[in-house]
């Protein structure tokens, strides 16, 4: 793993040169960097909790494993074409022109070391939902190589690993109070509550769509709703034991004041992650 790590951080090299003076992408850059180091130790413990991925190959893990660590890697050519746009309105909107996941496909299918389905699948899809990518060519792909079923449980186990990274993150930094989502928020839009169309989501056991999220009771419901995309026992376990229920619901109770609402979507959860 030390030469795919040196390689990783020249990515991130390659992109800190290019925002020398900006602190809030640079800030990002250096948190995406450690980010892609938590993902890594996150699907580590994964892999060696869980009983059909501990007993996988040394290849396997190896892959796995460089996967967890380049999942983001587009998030820095992202970071730096934010920086390049003129005011914060609009960098906010470019984060939607561009997508990190297919920036990073596209820096690692050029490198002979890393153009691997296990790998760039993963890279690939990480961050989208899953019906998108099932439809996807490469996806389709999976269905027909020899490697495609590892492709497959190491798509779930970045997908994993990312959220619990992320959830971590939420928690200890508030971060969901520092974003640029946030921050662009207006006082009606804050003071909303739930929408309806997010609340139905998330109780007919649906990862919320992000295009739908209006208020910032909605993106809070979004990322509790990631319980519905977990695909490793072990992961619900882990969700559990760091109490991100709990610290999403109280989040959540504090921007919408209907508790009827808090108690079903409590109810919701609790019975989603005590599925096996």
């Amino acid at each position: 793993m030390r030469e795919n790590f040196l390689d990783f951080k020249e990515y991130y090299k390659q992109a800190i040169v290019k925002v020398p003076n900006d602190s809030f992408f640079k800030g990002s850059i250096d948190h995406k960097f450690r980010h892609s180091v938590a993902v890594l130790y996150a699907g580590e413990r994964i892999i060696k909790e869980t009983p059909e991925l501990k007993n996988t190959s040394e290849s396997f893990r190896k892959l796995a494993k460089t996967a967890l660590l380049f999942h983001d890697v587009g998030r820095f050519e992202e970071a730096v074409k934010r920086h390049n746009t003129p005011n914060l309105t609009a960098k906010a909107e470019v984060l939607n022109q561009y997508d990190h996941g297919l920036l990073g496909y596209n820096a690692l299918k050029d490198n002979p070391k890393y153009n691997d389905i296990r790998i760039v699948l993963a890279v690939r899809y990480h961050g989208k939902m899953m019906d998108e990518v099932r439809k996807s060519s490469l996806w389709q792909k999976t269905q027909a190589c020899p490697e495609g079923k590892e492709a497959q449980e190491i798509l779930y186990l970045v997908r994993d690993a990312d959220k619990l990274a992320n959830l971590e993150n939420i928690k200890k930094e508030d971060h969901l109070r520092k974003d640029l989502f946030y921050k662009l928020l207006s006082k009606e839009a804050l003071q909303a509550g739930l929408s309806e169309k997010v609340k139905e989501q998330f109780l007919s056991g649906q990862t919320v769509l992000s295009p739908t999220v209006y208020s910032f009771a909605d993106r809070v419901l979004m990322i509790l709703s990631w319980i519905f995309d977990l695909n490793y026992q072990k992961t619900k376990e882990i969700f559990k034991e760091n109490k991100y229920d709990e610290y999403l619901l109280d989040l959540l109770a504090q921007y919408h004041q209907k508790q009827t609402d808090i108690m079903s979507i409590r109810k919701k959860m609790i019975k989603n992650l005590l599925k096996n």
